[in-house]
C-alpha cells in the first residue's frame, strides 16, 4: 500500500474534511479503512452511520488531514476492496454538528425563529450545501417567495420549476412520500430534495453540490424535521396553517 501524500509539497496546517464513504458491512472493514487513512497522517474525528442495506454500510466521516489531501483521500479507497469515497468536502475547522434529534430539540425551542434555525442547521446536519424555505402559492401569477434561506442558497429567480413541483409530497405522509429527491437539472452535479411544511405550497428545499444522492434515511430525517419546524411555526403564528 502506498502512503497517502498531499497534492502539494507545501507544508500547511491541517484542515478538516467531511467524507461520505460506503464499504462492505463486514467485521473488520472499518479497521482496514482506518489503517488506509492512517498511512497519510489522517486522524478520524467522527463517524456517523447513514445507512445499512444489502450488505453495504454508508457512513459520514470527519477527518483531520494535511491541506491538499482531498484527492489523496479519494485514492485511499483503491487500497481496500469494496471501499468507496463518494464525497469529500473540505471544512475550515472542526465544529459540532447537530444530529437530527438535537436539531429537532432546537427547533422545538425556537418559536417564531424555527424556519430560520431549520435552514441554518440543515446543511450541516444532512451534509448539504444550502437550504431554503419557499412558498409557491402565487403559482403562475408571481415568483416563488423565499421565507428563509441559508448562506449559499439560490435566489427565487434561479429556482427551476422542477424543484418547485410539490405535488408528490404530502405534509402528513399519508400514502405518499414525506420527502423526495428532485429530478436532476442540467447535469450540474447538484442533488436536490424537498419536504412539505404546513401547506401544499410551502416546502423546505435542500441542495447538495457535487455530492451523493440523498439516502432514504436522510429523506426521512428531512421530512420529519420539516414537519417539526412547521408545527412550531404554526404555534408561534409565523405560518398560517392551511386546512
Amino acid at each position: 500500500m502506498q502512503p497517502l501524500e498531499a497534492d502539494s509539497t507545501e507544508v500547511a496546517p491541517p484542515m478538516v474534511f467531511s467524507l461520505r464513504i460506503s464499504l462492505p458491512d463486514l467485521p473488520g472493514m472499518l479497521g482496514r479503512v482506518a489503517r488506509a487513512f492512517g498511512k497519510g497522517d489522517v486522524n478520524i474525528l467522527t463517524l456517523d452511520v447513514v445507512d445499512r442495506k444489502d450488505g453495504t454500510a454508508v457512513d459520514d466521516v470527519r477527518v483531520e488531514a494535511p491541506r491538499g489531501m482531498q484527492e489523496a483521500l479519494r485514492r485511499a479507497a483503491s487500497d481496500v476492496p469494496g471501499f468507496v469515497v463518494e464525497y469529500v468536502r473540505p471544512l475550515e475547522a472542526f465544529r459540532h454538528v447537530l444530529e437530527p434529534l438535537e436539531l429537532a430539540a432546537l427547533l422545538e425551542e425556537s418559536g417564531p425563529a424555527a424556519l430560520v434555525r431549520l435552514v441554518e442547521q440543515l446543511p450541516d446536519t444532512l451534509g448539504a450545501s444550502w437550504a431554503l424555505v419557499v412558498d409557491v402559492s402565487a403559482g403562475s401569477a408571481g415568483p416563488p417567495e423565499i421565507l428563509a434561506a441559508s448562506l449559499g442558497a439560490p435566489s427565487a429567480a434561479r429556482l427551476p420549476a422542477a424543484w418547485l413541483d410539490f405535488s408528490l409530497l404530502d405534509s402528513l405522509g399519508a400514502g405518499r412520500e414525506v420527502a423526495r429527491q428532485a429530478p436532476h437539472h442540467r447535469g450540474d452535479g447538484l442533488e436536490v430534495a424537498a419536504a412539505l411544511l404546513d401547506r401544499p405550497s410551502a416546502a423546505v428545499v435542500l441542495g447538495r453540490q457535487r455530492g451523493p444522492r440523498f439516502r432514504a434515511s436522510e429523506l426521512r430525517h428531512l421530512g420529519l424535521l420539516a414537519r417539526i419546524a412547521a408545527a412550531v411555526s404554526v404555534r408561534s403564528g409565523t405560518l398560517i396553517e392551511v386546512i
